[in-house]
């Protein structure tokens, strides 16, 4: 009789292990314990069964959020938006800051990384040396008009204050040697050299460089454009 027990005892405990688990509540194992718990998620994401744990799980055009499936947005940062464009709520917006195509801004504000931002240094005002005129020579020639002599006037008006040095760059236009127009150039950077020191313009602060025919402004073979390159240019 005991025996008989015992091997009704172990029958019942075989088959109470050989029955599945019925999940419910929500609770799960795997995504397979969701399949059948209505109201609940299909996913079974630690423990509990949702609707997503990946984007994955969810239908094209949405990501996985919070175990949900939502629209997936148009940004979520800036580097998802288009220049002159800001990303707010998951949209890319115009920006009211951006700088306008050619980098331009309001006069209270500088352009810095594709935004208008408030100025820390005020605006640069040219001086009268920063755009210094350049003279030009007849053809063959190293001497200085009285056009030339005008220009050098007013430009020796700033350099005799000016604590820099400038630079006088000889050039010539593209007929004869190489060799014959670097010391063509050299004598009409030397020329401009001499006049700015005879106007009171130290001397030891003009630095004279010929470049000969080299670095032309134009190249048509006409006398209209040899005329612009028979210069010497104040830097």
């Amino acid at each position: 009789m005991q025996r008989a027990l015992i091997v009704l005892a172990s029958l019942a405990v075989f088959g109470l292990a050989g029955c599945p688990k019925k999940w419910q509540n929500g609770e799960c194992d795997t995504s397979e314990a969701c399949k059948d718990q209505v109201g609940y998620g299909k996913v079974c994401v630690q423990g509990r069964c949702q609707e997503c744990g990946l984007d994955a799980d969810c239908k094209a055009g949405f990501v996985c959020k919070a175990n949900k499936c939502e629209p997936r947005p148009e940004c979520e940062g800036p580097a998802d938006c288009a220049a002159g464009k800001l990303c707010q709520a998951g949209k890319c917006v115009a920006d009211p800051d951006a700088c306008g195509a050619d980098g331009s801004c309001p006069a209270d504000k500088q352009c810095q990384a594709g935004r208008c931002v408030t100025r820390t240094a005020p605006i640069p005002v040219a001086g009268p040396c920063d755009s210094l005129q350049s003279v030009y020579f007849g053809f063959d020639e190293s001497s200085l008009s009285g056009e030339a002599r005008q220009s050098l006037e007013q430009s020796a008006k700033c350099l005799k204050d000016k604590a820099g040095a400038v630079r006088v760059e000889g050039y010539c236009d593209e007929r004869g040697t190489a060799e014959y127009n670097m010391h063509l150039g050299q004598r009409r950077a030397d020329a401009v050299k001499k006049y700015l020191s005879g106007l009171g313009v130290p001397a030891k602060n003009v630095n004279t460089v010929s470049f000969g025919k080299e670095k032309p402004v134009c190249t048509q073979a006409s006398e209209d454009c040899w005329s612009k390159n028979r210069r010497a240019d104040l830097k």
